[in-house]
């Protein structure tokens, strides 16, 4: 295969595959991948080929995405996505199948890659669709992508591939379908300790909402959690106003409050015990 070296400026000239995503030759990563990957544990890493993709976003070049897979341990392959930002270098990696919600399963392959937000949606969204196994069965688990513009990277939406899975949805154009009819409402909260994901799931314009999610990362240790909660609303049912979000896990919670809007505080409760506070931004 002959190798092309690729760069941002000549996406325009790839023949686009979907409304945001083109084929790329994935050679040219091949070597910084698997040099990369030794980072998560992975040895012998290669990129999936024929699933390696320049992604663009109202017209602009973002990327390219490189999913890759190696070996973990003796008897487990895991997988990963590579992201580079100028089509020539890898910038990060970002584990998915034997990680996080998915360890214990072994990778086999990528089968399809594909957008599945539309051009007016708050974030570009893409779903990847793995065969994994397990001791007992072999499965299409999906992992889904979303682009933050800050970062300029694709981070996992735990909460959203968490959904797609649980109501087993193994395809791209069905979970095309299942984001369109739950999009979810995202805002992220960032400080200096933590980032967070906080998703609502109820309609638009509900002030009050039992189904909000909330997907955590303290920045420090680079542990994550995943928890269920709802909003914080004083005044009801009357005026009803909206003060923040609260998470229960166990014998902790997690809640994020509003300043006048202008910061937020979050803080970490053991019991009634205030363990940890930081202040942040919610975009």
């Amino acid at each position: 295969m002959k190798r092309v070296l690729l760069s941002l400026a000549l996406f325009s000239q790839l023949a686009v595959a979907s409304p945001h995503l083109a084929a790329v030759d994935a050679d040219v990563f091949a070597p910084s991948l698997a040099a990369k990957a030794q980072s998560l544990d992975i040895a012998g890493a290669e990129p999936f080929g024929q699933q390696t993709f320049a992604v663009r976003d109202k017209g602009q070049p973002l990327g390219v995405l490189v999913p890759g897979k190696g070996l973990l341990r003796v008897d487990m392959n895991a997988c990963f996505i590579g992201w580079s930002r100028d089509g020539k270098t890898l910038a990060n990696l970002t584990p998915t199948i034997g990680f996080g919600q998915f360890k214990g399963e072994a990778c086999e392959d990528v089968t399809s890659i594909g957008v599945i937000s539309q051009k007016d949606d708050g974030e570009l969204k893409i779903a990847v669709i793995y065969t994994a196994t397990t001791l007992v069965q072999t499965s299409l688990v999906a992992v889904v992508l979303a682009y933050d513009p800050q970062a300029h990277a694709f981070v996992v939406d735990n909460a959203l591939t968490k959904r797609v899975n649980s109501a087993d949805i193994d395809s791209v154009p069905k979970i095309r379908l299942f984001y369109a009819a739950h999009p979810g409402t995202v805002s992220i909260f960032d400080s200096k300790k933590y980032t967070a994901r906080i998703t609502r799931w109820c309609e638009e314009g509900n002030l009050s909402c039992d189904d909000v999610t909330l997907d955590s990362r303290s920045k420090l240790s680079g542990n994550s959690i995943l928890l269920q909660g709802k909003t914080i609303n004083i005044n009801c049912p009357d005026v009803c106003d909206f003060r923040g979000y609260v998470f229960e896990n166990n014998n902790y919670s997690y809640s994020f409050i509003n300043n006048d809007f202008a910061s937020w505080t979050m803080e970490i409760f053991k019991g009634k015990q205030v363990i940890d506070s930081v202040q942040g931004k919610m975009r």
